[in-house]
């Protein structure tokens, strides 16, 4: 389901854009606000909630060629959460995304492999990553912000249960962790949409033990869940780390690597206004 809120803009609220909510994580733009004076539209939308799920047995995999394993780790095994205008919906790059940690629920040295996932996402998309220190916030939807505002809350990342969060709520056992991001933009007359995200949340399952690094931990998770949080959707590609079914790997995939360039620094800041 999607949701608008009409609202009016000014110079004195230049802001006060519109979120509007969905649980698919492919959805394109959702519901649109009226239209304004000055010919703009407000658009805005939430990508996730987003699972990665433990890995269960081995993964099959049949035999291929060495033509045909290359292909299935090319540079084009990645998908996106949220296009508009054919576009990837993206945090600006050109700015400093701020982020916090609730490890409190969470296992001893958390904290340390959250920063390494971190690092890495920076590492590959030529973003600039700021933590702002340790959080006491749930990692709940409520968390997001329902509408554009002058600043946002940084992003999200904490052990919680399905008891605490509605994120991992009725999830099967199998749910390692999920993910819900937040963003706001606008149309513009031309019909063409810019837009940019704004907000995100990570939710961990504190049910879950798994080692803090190598295959199936929980770094390789948060470097999944940071896939999403940057804009990636899941693919079919068991060989990726933004499949689906958290493979054996411990370090982003070149498909995953690819699509993370697409959503980042090199691709130019996003301006919207």
């Amino acid at each position: 389901m999607s949701r608008s809120v009409k609202t009016r803009r000014t110079l004195a609220a230049s802001l006060a854009l519109v979120l509007a909510g969905f649980g698919v994580t492919t959805a394109l733009a959702p519901a649109m606000a009226e239209t304004v004076s000055n010919g703009l539209q407000v658009v805005g939308g939430q990508a996730g909630p987003d699972a990665a799920f433990k890995r269960i047995g081995t993964v099959r995999r049949t035999a291929v060629t060495t033509a045909a394993a290359r292909t299935a780790t090319a540079s084009t095994s990645y998908t996106f959460s949220t296009l508009l205008n054919g576009q990837p919906v993206r945090w600006d790059p050109c700015t400093p995304i701020r982020w916090t940690a609730n490890t409190a629920r969470g296992p001893a040295g958390g904290l340390e492999v959250l920063q390494e996932a971190v690092t890495r996402i920076a590492q590959v998309t030529g973003t600039t990553w700021q933590y702002v220190g340790a959080s006491t916030a749930n990692a709940t939807s409520a968390y997001l912000p329902k509408s554009a505002q002058a600043s946002y809350p940084p992003v999200l990342l904490g052990w919680t249960d399905g008891a605490s969060s509605d994120l991992l709520a009725g999830q099967a056992k199998s749910v390692l962790g999920m993910t819900r991001t937040a963003w706001f933009g606008l149309q513009r007359p031309d019909g063409s949409k810019v837009a940019a995200t704004r907000a995100a949340v990570i939710a961990l399952d504190s049910a879950d033990t798994l080692p803090l690094r190598g295959a199936t931990s929980w770094k390789a998770l948060a470097l999944h869940e940071l896939g999403h949080v940057m804009g990636l959707g899941h693919v079919g590609d068991r060989t990726q780390l933004m499949a689906n079914v958290l493979p054996p790997v411990t370090d982003l995939q070149a498909g995953d690597r690819a699509g993370l360039v697409r959503v980042g620094r090199t691709a130019g800041c996003v301006v919207v206004k």
